[in-house]
């Protein structure tokens, strides 16, 4: 029988597991064979037993392997007592069998210090030697055995990232291994030398600028300890690494420039004239391995160095909803600065009083004119109309003359001049006042749509009640070995059993997150089928939501005639899986055809797509961007909104409309129209969706059109979709626009837009 796809995926990830395997017991073999090596005052080499001591006890056996052969190689430097030191510790954990208290780094690091103690004075007791210096040493060993236990307990974390402790550890380990491979050299440079620059470096631009100082301290003196005393070569790694993290802001070039420069220096300072050239050249070298450093080497170095990932776990729900909120804010940031800054400006202009501008008049024209008191006291009111009539006619010469019989102005000259000069003023802050009007206006519903996009997020994670721990640790650990740092992950379960999770992924900026990857290896890691995520990058951030993998998916047709002299299509299209088991269609009829058109269609559209990406109800949506298209132009400016939403799990579809041209449906031989009485966005305020609910099911059809479609009548897209037996969703677009394009009779041309979905098992 042949195997199933699943079958084939399990024995090929059984397989790829063994091999994976097999290498990490022959990298850990090599570790231990370097770390015997490591050499303390040129005498003691105790980091060998500390490896055994604190290696994984699945390890144990290739630890063992790697130091007694290093050990060999060093007999005539005491390597049968280390050799001994090691069988004695692993006898000792393997009679104490798989207990809690031997995966404690502290009792491994009491049982390496003691192993290494007794073995050291059974040879002092034959041989002779100092006890003091044999305490030393157990001590050193002990140390080691304590933060290698944490180094492989950091291996094998679901968790990534790391605390104080466990970068400790990590750079201390980081720090003997090069004290190993130091007596390796290369023309006189020291392999340990080179790799130690590569170390401090890497420590201060993928970690914080603050593990530079502390790698070169580290480094320094551990390196210094081979001589027995600290040397000037570790106070250079030492102060290097300070430089290194005070300059890593700079960029890679800026903290190279830095750390060569106090390299020279520093050296030149000392005046050892045998340590100057080595360590100089050393410097050199390290800095252009650190510039080559793999893009995948580095983020997976950055994860290391970054805080451990939060895992919300008492209140997931609460955290899930802070996530979304801090990437959501942004997409309402733009819109809101830029509503204030003009409203703020508009404010700064005063009131237009018409009775302030008489009086300006009065003082123009009327001093010392004999009827001013009874101009202005007694026949006020007819003064001001006449003013007022003088300045309508003014302002349309073609108007039909009113001015009033019963007064006429002696200075009927000045009269007119003083009342067209003020009287343009008063109607400049009469517009400004209705401006300003209109951008509170706008500013109230922008505050009200905020309220309403937060109280629907907070709705939609009020069923997401269920948090599951063991996925939120899987998807950790599957992004871990795809070398990205989650600095905070959140798997939740709807009322459905739906599985949804928020990752945040730090420094995302310099890599490409490749979805095919994210679903790969998160449907290995929850033994789920999983569906392509949304990833929302925001310099060096990105924030992904995935879901599992739906029942039905999309087939998309889309096809756009501009009208017959215009190069831009009014009418734009968008359509996309929204990471939450929704397939969202998107169509805006921008007003009237061309670019203005376009301009229209492309906002109403784009900003409806981020909107909903980013969870966002319908409603609070439609909201904002009707008071954004309000106040984007002082010229009527207007675009349709028709959405449909089909949930892929249970083929329910929701069809929202904004002014919008007559929506078909087609269930089965049953062909339907949803229509649309609601205004479209940028003419009133509190303008609402016309909405209809229908269930879907596999081979159903949904037909969205411009009203450049459905000009002449709608029928006949009816009698189409009923005829409609086989054809991809492409030709069915087709074959509607263009007889859309034929049918139009009334001799006006208009853009025509079919968007077509056919529903798919």
């Amino acid at each position: 029988m042949k195997p199933t796809t699943a079958e084939m995926i399990k024995e090929k990830t059984l397989k790829n597991d063994a091999t994976v395997g097999a290498l990490l017991h022959i990298i850990t073999a090599i570790c231990a064979f370097l770390f015997s090596l490591a050499r303390v005052k040129s005498l003691w080499l105790p980091f060998g037993a500390a490896f055994v001591g604190g290696a994984k006890k699945k390890y144990l056996a290739a630890s063992l392997a790697g130091a007694a052969l290093g050990y060999i190689t060093n007999i005539s430097s005491g390597g049968f007592a280390y050799i001994a030191c090691s069988f004695a510790i692993i006898t000792v954990r393997l009679v104490l069998g798989d207990i809690r208290l031997t995966r404690q780094p502290l009792f491994l690091s009491l049982l390496t210090f003691f192993a290494l103690l007794v073995t050291k004075l059974a040879v002092i007791y034959g041989y002779g030697g100092s006890i003091i210096g044999v305490i030393g040493e157990a001590a050193l060993a002990g140390v080691g055995a304590y933060f290698l236990a944490i180094v492989f307990n950091i291996c094998s974390a679901t968790s990534s990232g790391t605390d104080i402790r466990e970068t400790a550890a990590l750079i201390f380990s980081a720090s003997v291994f090069l004290l190993a491979v130091a007596e390796f050299k290369i023309i006189g440079l020291s392999l340990g030398g080179i790799l130690a620059v590569t170390l401090i470096l890497a420590a201060a631009r993928f970690g914080m600028s603050s593990y530079g100082a502390v790698c070169g301290a580290v480094v320094g003196f551990v390196m210094s300890i081979n001589m027995g005393q600290l040397s000037s070569a570790g106070m250079v790694y030492a102060f290097c690494g300070l430089m290194s993290g005070l300059f890593s802001a700079l960029g890679s070039l800026g903290m190279i420039i830095a750390y060569i420069g106090t390299t020279l220096v520093t050296c030149l300072i000392i005046g050892n004239q045998t340590i100057v050239g080595p360590l100089f050249f050393e410097a050199v070298i390290g800095c252009g391995l650190f510039l080559i450093i793999p893009k995948k080497t580095a983020g997976f170095i950055g994860g290391l160095l970054s805080p451990t990932t939060e895992i919300s776990r008492l209140d997931s729900v609460k955290g899930a909803l802070i996530m979304r909120l801090e990437f959501a804010s942004g997409a309402l940031r733009d819109i809101y600065e830029t509503v204030e800054d003009v409203a703020a400006k508009l404010k700064k202009i005063n009131c237009p009083d018409f009775d302030k501008t008489l009086n300006k008049i009065e003082d123009d024209v009327c001093g010392g004119c004999s009827l001013r008191r009874h101009c202005w006291e007694t026949a006020k009111e007819i003064t001001a109309a006449d003013a007022l009539a003088t300045w309508n006619r003014i302002k349309s010469p073609q108007a039909e003359d009113t001015e009033p019989t019963e007064f006429r102005c002696i200075r009927r000259g000045r009269f007119e001049k003083a009342i067209k000069a003020h009287c343009a003023d008063y109607d400049s802050m009469r517009a400004a006042e209705s401006r300003l009007s209109e951008v509170r206006g706008v500013i109230s519903d922008q505050f009200e749509g905020v309220a309403k996009m937060l109280g629907d997020l907070s709705e939609e994670f009020k069923y997401e009640v269920r948090h599951d721990q063991r996925a939120t640790e899987n998807i950790i650990l599957a992004f871990k070995n795809m070398g990205f740092h989650a600095v905070r992950c959140i798997a939740a379960q709807d009322k459905w059993g739906r599985l949804s999770a928020d990752i945040h992924i730090k420094g995302a900026a310099d890599r490409v997150i490749n979805k095919m990857d994210v679903v790969r290896h998160l449907s290995l890691a929850l033994s789920r089928d999983m569906d392509t995520p949304t990833v929302n990058v925001g310099g060096d951030d990105a924030f992904i939501f995935i879901t599992e993998k739906p029942n039905y998916k999309v087939e998309i047709g889309l096809t756009q005639i501009p009208e017959e002299k215009g190069k831009l299509c009014g009418d734009t299209a968008k359509y996309f899986a929204d990471g939450r088991g929704r397939f969202m269609m998107v169509l805006s009829d921008g007003m009237g055809t061309g670019g203005r058109a376009a301009v229209d269609s492309a906002m109403v559209s784009g900003l409806f797509s981020r909107m909903l990406k980013s969870g966002f109800g319908y409603d609070c949506s439609l909201k904002i961007i009707n008071s954004s298209m309000i106040f984007k132009s002082t010229d009527e400016s207007l675009a349709t909104v028709d959405i449909a939403a089909i949930d892929l799990f249970d083929g329910e579809c929701e069809l929202l409309k904004a002014g919008a041209a007559p929506t078909f449906v087609k269930r089965g031989s049953k062909v339907g129209k949803a229509e649309s009485r609601s205004l479209p966005p940028g003419i009133l305020r509190n303008i609402t969706f016309d909405k209809a609910t229908l269930s879907l099911k596999p081979e159903d059809i949904v037909v969205m059109v411009s009203d450049g479609a459905t000009a002449e009548d709608t029928g006949w897209i009816t009698d189409i979709l009923k005829k409609w037996t086989i054809g991809s969703a492409q030709q069915l677009a087709d074959e509607i626009a263009l007889a859309a394009r034929r049918r139009r009779k009334d001799g006006h041309s208009d853009d025509i837009t079919a968007l077509v979905a056919i529903l798919k098992k």
